[in-house]
């Protein structure tokens, strides 16, 4: 500081205070996640949690543990959240405030004050949070006594309870002045009532639990779950099963196997579906919905699977073959039939994964990759010595397909291979090989289209340019809620991330992004 200001001690602290104001302005003004491209990732999680709420002349904005939720009161649907991926400078939402015009959002997260501008796209870091735009949502019990849907009551002085004895703490409550009362639970999620007549409806967002292991796209409706059922939670009265979101109508419903007979596990780990049922491969066994009814019977041991540990499935027609703890079953739902198939080759086998291909069921496990030909009535391990032309040189230099199988993906007439030796390609039909990635680490999952291969590593999302080779690395500084991606199903110019902490879709074909 000497050599600016070498004369004056006076003139030193002024300059001193005059260059703070101006740092501090900088950093006001700067937008503090100019790398996050808008909508590169849109992320759902569990927003079950909320802390308060706030109202403009169109939307209802609750803020939650893990960012924001928006919900349009005349279109009476849920807009896309606002969350990390988006910028958003933390998780937890304690202030919100909104003008009515809804030109920008004010947060106080556990990061600092922050205000959205809708025009630039960005979070600013702010010094002063706008109290005169916020609402004052804090419930003041006694609270109307709300007329609930069916197995939920109200207490007025501050919960919600169902029919299997666990209750919710009212964290937020809040008038519109246009005969809606939105209110904020703490595990239950969002509702609304008509002030009116009382009568209250659940609106849920979000995934029903954090963890993402199963992604089963079906037209417009994507099946979600995971084995989070299995791990301790610092929140009371945590639910935890299958979400299943509507994309058109952005409509989330919820499925707890713990309240409904027939369905044995609430750890999933992969979800099919054939026009006649819904299938959930669980840690208790193979659980089937059909679609006509409201019932759901778990097939075991017992009905001739291997293992009660169901793990990976694969559906054609009306063929629903199941990976096991030990082996592969095969499913017949119309004659209600199951059999063991290749007892002596797979079954001493963890399945990981599986995929038909061409009339083969390939079968990815902890002890490498393997195969069932239903046509030539072979079984028998994929490996190079029996599908690789060597005179073409191509090889499995890692012994990538006797590794632990993670994961397994087609597209066109390739197969994926994901294990904790590498990724490598196997062309069906010409039987190459290649190695596509060249990692001296694992890889957890992968996926690929016409222009991109893309697979998830220990530290995020890696996505390679096939004609040029160039190399892209995703992390959370990107928008990615997690680097601990589970599992990854392409959609077009998307993909979706299932994490530890939730749903991403990706945007792997971006024009504004430059690789």
């Amino acid at each position: 500081m000497n050599r600016f200001f070498p004369h004056s001690p006076t003139r030193h602290k002024t300059a001193i205070f005059s260059f703070a104001v101006i740092i501090h302005i900088v950093l006001a003004i700067s937008p503090v996640t100019a790398e996050i491209i808008p909508k590169q990732a849109v992320s759902w999680t569990d927003f079950s949690h909320i802390t308060c709420i706030a109202v403009s002349s169109d939307f209802a904005y609750f803020g939650t543990t893990e960012g924001i939720l928006r919900y349009h009161r005349f279109d009476k649907k849920w807009y896309e959240p606002i969350t990390v991926s988006d910028g958003l400078p933390g998780r937890t939402i304690s202030r919100i405030a909104v003008p009515m015009d809804d030109d920008w959002i004010a947060v106080e997260t556990e990061n600092g004050i922050y205000n959205y501008q809708s025009g630039a796209q960005y979070w600013y870091l702010e010094t002063e949070f706008p109290a005169q735009y916020a609402q004052d949502s804090r419930p003041q019990p006694p609270l109307p006594d709300l007329f609930m849907p069916f197995g939920y009551r109200m207490d007025p002085k501050g919960y919600f309870s169902d029919n299997f004895f666990r209750d919710w703490q009212i964290t937020a409550f809040l008038d519109d002045q246009y005969n809606t009362i939105f209110i904020g639970t703490w595990g239950l999620g969002p509702l609304k009532s008509d002030i009116r007549d009382f009568q209250a409806e659940l609106i849920p967002c979000g995934l029903l639990q954090k963890r993402t292991d199963a992604i089963y796209i079906e037209g417009d409706s994507i099946w979600l779950a995971g084995s989070q059922g299995q791990t301790q939670h610092q929140y009371r009265n945590v639910r935890y099963g299958v979400t299943l979101y509507e994309r058109s109508k952005q409509k989330f419903s919820y499925i707890e196997p713990r309240y409904i007979p027939g369905f044995d596990s609430e750890v999933i780990y992969d979800i099919a579906t054939d026009e006649k049922n819904i299938y959930f491969a669980g840690r208790h066994g193979l659980t089937v919905h059909p679609r006509k009814g409201d019932h759901y019977f778990t097939l075991r041991r017992g009905d001739g699977l291997p293992d009660n540990q169901t793990t990976a499935l694969a559906v054609a027609g009306d063929s629903v073959w199941i990976g096991t703890a030990h082996g592969v079953a095969f499913y017949n739902p119309s004659a209600d039939t199951v059999l063991v198939i290749g007892k002596k080759t797979l079954g001493n086998l963890f399945v990981t994964s599986l995929e038909l291909v061409e009339g083969k069921l390939i079968i990815g496990s902890t002890d490498g990759t393997f195969y069932i030909d239903a046509r030539a009535k072979k079984v028998g391990r994929l490996k190079e010595s029996e599908s690789v032309n060597k005179s073409k040189g191509a090889k499995d230099p890692f012994g990538i397909l006797e590794g632990e199988i993670r994961h397994l993906s087609v597209f066109g007439d390739m197969l994926y291979v994901s294990s904790n030796r590498g990724l490598i390609a196997v062309n069906l039909a010409t039987e190459k090989i290649k190695p596509e990635l060249q990692l001296n680490e694992p890889v957890y999952a992968a996926a690929a289209n016409e222009n991109y291969i893309a697979a998830a590593v220990e530290d995020g999302l890696i996505l390679v340019e096939r004609k040029s080779g160039k190399r892209r690395e995703f992390t959370e500084e990107d928008g990615l809620l997690s680097v601990n991606i589970n599992t990854i199903v392409p959609d077009g110019d998307y993909l979706w991330l299932g994490s530890d902490e939730g749903l991403t879709r990706f945007k792997w074909v971006n024009p504004e992004r430059v690789d």
